[in-house]
């Protein structure tokens, strides 16, 4: 970055990992890989609307929540903030929640008002976590190793955004952008799953 850049002062040096950590996050969220998704227990309390993520989380793909005394798992559909005051505008009127929104980086947004907790594994999120980055003591990560040059395009978007130098910002930004539809299709090819086609016989279907 620094010979890229062509800076060595002080000061953009000592950005560097923060910088790197922003690129990381950009690069994240445009793959939304699902290697990094985890279903992880969350806490919905009653009468209040707001729902604390986990730690790491990039972004809350599904929410799901059952009754304590109940065994089904109820789906709740992500709706806009807008749409989800605009369903449910009174605080106090509470329900079973049936819309979500991201309300902040760090919390959900629940409505109508839960009509009580839903805690201890009975409200659970599907996640897109933020794995361990690039550092000192961790030279290589899943990014660095497979997607160098996006992650390297995308350092050099924060390090010219930090350099106010629009014209090279722009430049790198062009060359990422042209790099993620060529590496989100690998990518979906990569995961995507085959199955092989049952004939009736194996299905079990009158011959």
């Amino acid at each position: 970055m620094k010979t890229y850049a062509e800076d060595t002062d002080t000061d953009f040096v000592a950005q560097i990992p923060d910088m790197i950590a922003k690129a990381e996050l950009r690069v994240l969220k445009d793959l939304d890989l699902e290697m990094f998704e985890q279903w992880l227990s969350v806490t919905i309390s009653g009468s209040s609307r707001s729902v604390t993520k986990p730690a790491d989380v990039l972004y809350v793909n599904d929410l799901f929540i059952r009754t304590p005394s109940g065994q089904s798992w109820i789906e709740v559909p992500r709706r806009s903030f807008t749409y989800c005051v605009a369903y449910a505008p009174s605080e106090t009127a509470e329900d079973v929640p049936a819309y979500y929104s991201d309300l902040d980086e760090d919390t959900l947004y629940v409505v109508p008002t839960p009509d009580q907790a839903y805690s201890g594994g009975n409200a659970k999120i599907r996640a897109t976590i933020r794995p361990t980055g690039l550092g000192t003591s961790n030279e290589n990560t899943w990014l660095s190793d497979n997607q160098g040059d996006m992650l390297f395009n995308a350092c050099l978007i924060e390090a010219y955004t930090y350099l106010k130098h629009p014209a090279k910002m722009k430049e790198s930004a062009t060359l990422y952008q042209s790099l993620l539809p060529s590496i989100k299709k690998e990518i979906e090819q990569s995961v995507r799953r085959t199955y092989k086609q049952l004939n009736n016989r194996a299905q079990g279907a009158d011959s």
